[in-house]
């Protein structure tokens, strides 16, 4: 943090006149009315007493490096699920409207550069760093110095990947009886159009034994790329609507109403959804209910252009949890949730950043290193 420079201000030497009872001008003292004669310069006398010099500044503080000077600092998002997972050991800044990437412990990897957050295309492939006018020959220096530090490399370009999961309602030999888990699948779609596959063990071994889930039928075909249709709302036995839920791996579905995105559970005991007002709670998952209330709003991803599919700065999705916490927002205050949906940091913060195992809170002076309070 700065601190105030203090000055030491020279005090000009004048002369004092020493008064005392009876006392009486002689014919060298000036009277009250007289003007003493102005100080002439000298070898002895190298100054004029009316002269200030200039002040002399104390040497300025080194700034802390313990405390990173950003303004925000947001996880990582991976580009190509729906929603958005978040990446363990980085985090994306930004300072000044430009964007940046750090190592979980603050050290710098790109610079505040680019237009929009940092990501990554596919948890294998290389960082998502938009610099407008950054020329091939500079992205490959850096993609080479990168490497040489075991990092991934800048992305050359990226496509529209995409990986999804809903319940095919045309799915051959569905049983219509049940819930059916041989009619779930997956979408599945790197550069270019996609396919729809069946889950595999591999898929519910890296995204969670509950996956979120909408019914959907199929469309295309007759020589043109198969794709699930829109969300086909269903509605529960209360009559409340249901759009996205969680399939079990196990054959059951948890069926949460009024959920408009859910996001990844993986083996956390909390999900984030979308509601219908647009705010985010979390989901237990062993409840059909939040176990928050809908108070949150987005601290991750960005918003895409409907038309270009250019991403934006405006937040997304709300973060999943990671090693039992999640960065939570209201607003501009933030706060970090807790395994049991407790603020184990109250949203009075004004900023959190936390992606699994580093937490950063942001104080009057900048970013603070923080110990990870209990839960509960």
């Amino acid at each position: 943090m700065k601190r105030e420079i203090a000055f030491l201000t020279a005090m000009a030497l004048t002369g004092t006149l020493l008064a005392g009872c009876g006392w009486l001008p002689d014919s060298t003292t000036p009277t009250a009315t007289e003007t003493p004669p102005a100080a002439t310069a000298s070898p002895e006398n190298p100054a004029s007493p009316t002269e200030v010099p200039d002040p002399t500044p104390e040497p300025a503080s080194t700034p802390d490096p313990d405390v990173l000077d950003y303004d925000e600092i947001r996880n990582v998002s991976v580009y190509g699920t729906t929603p958005s997972t978040q990446l363990e050991g980085y985090f994306t800044v930004s300072k000044d409207g430009k964007w940046g990437l750090i190592r979980a412990d603050g050290t710098e990897l790109l610079a505040c550069r680019a237009d929009t957050p940092v990501e990554l295309c596919t948890p294998e492939g290389h960082w998502i760093w938009s610099v407008s006018g950054m020329s091939w020959e500079e992205q490959d220096a850096l993609s080479a110095q990168l490497a040489a530090e075991g990092e991934n490399g800048i992305c050359p370009g990226h496509g529209g990947g995409a990986l999804y999961f809903f319940y095919d309602l045309d799915a051959p030999g569905r049983d219509m009886t049940a819930f059916d888990t041989g009619a779930l699948r997956a979408y599945v779609s790197s550069d270019g159009p996609g396919d729809i596959v069946e889950i595999t063990d591999e898929m519910w071994n890296k995204y969670g034994d509950l996956l979120p889930v909408y019914d959907a039928h199929e469309e295309g075909g007759d020589g043109d790329p198969v794709y699930p249709s829109d969300p086909v709302p269903g509605m529960r036995g209360d009559g409340r609507q249901v759009v996205h839920y969680y399939a079990s791996r196990e054959g059951w579905a948890l069926l949460t109403p009024d959920v408009q995105v859910a996001g990844f559970f993986f083996d956390e005991l909390m999900a984030p959804v979308q509601l219908t007002g647009g705010k985010w709670a979390y989901l237990g998952r062993d409840s059909q209910e939040p176990v928050t209330e809908g108070i949150y709003d987005p601290t991750c991803d960005t918003v895409r252009d409907a038309t270009t599919g250019l991403s934006g700065t405006e937040p997304l999705y709300a973060a999943h949890l990671q090693n039992g916490y999640a960065a939570v927002r209201q607003g501009s205050a933030w706060g970090l949730l807790g395994p049991d949906g407790t603020e184990v940091i109250p949203c009075e913060k004004a900023g959190v950043a936390w992606e699994g195992t580093t937490l950063w809170v942001k104080e009057a002076d900048g970013w603070h290193q923080g110990q990870l309070p209990d839960a509960g």
